[in-house]
Order: structure tokens, then sequence, then C-alpha cells
């Protein structure tokens, strides 16, 4: 599919050849680099999301296993006589 863009400002044509430039393409396929990527980022953006939705969620459940844990230990050290606790 073709896209035209009309009247952009000089300055960013400029940057925009000179990223192009640095990544060693021709403007047409920075351009089509850009577009694409810019179409997916909501998705990216959701998705990362998720990910950090998940690692809190991760963190709590090891928080409360190991809450579970020392509580266990310390039931197990009250019932055979051996209450260490610091």
């Amino acid at each position: 599919m073709e896209i035209k863009v009309r009247n952009v400002c000089p300055v960013a044509v400029s940057k925009v050849d000179r990223l192009a430039k640095e990544k060693g393409l021709s403007r047409q396929a920075f351009l089509k680099e850009q577009i694409e990527t810019l179409s997916i980022m909501e998705e990216v953006e959701k998705q990362e999301q998720a990910i950090d939705d998940l690692y809190d969620r991760t963190i709590e459940t090891i928080q409360r296993c190991s809450d579970a844990m020392t509580n266990m230990d310390r039931t197990f050290n009250k019932l055979f006589g051996e209450d260490n606790e610091e």
C-alpha cells in the first residue's frame, strides 16, 4: 500500500533523513519501519502492562507463601519445643 504525506516541515524532513542515514536506510525504508512500529505500539504497551501486572501478582504470591512458611515453621517449633525465635 502506498502513503503520501505532503507539506512536511523541512526541518522534520532533514531530521528524518539524518536518522535514516544513521541507520543505513533510505528515507522510505526508515519511514516504513517507523509507521509499522507505530502501528503495533498500543498492543506492545498492553502486553508490557500485562507482564508488569503478572510480575506484581507473582511477588505478592511469593510473599504470602514465605509468610505461610514462616508461620508453619513457628508452629512446628512450638509443637516440638524448639522455639528458637530471635
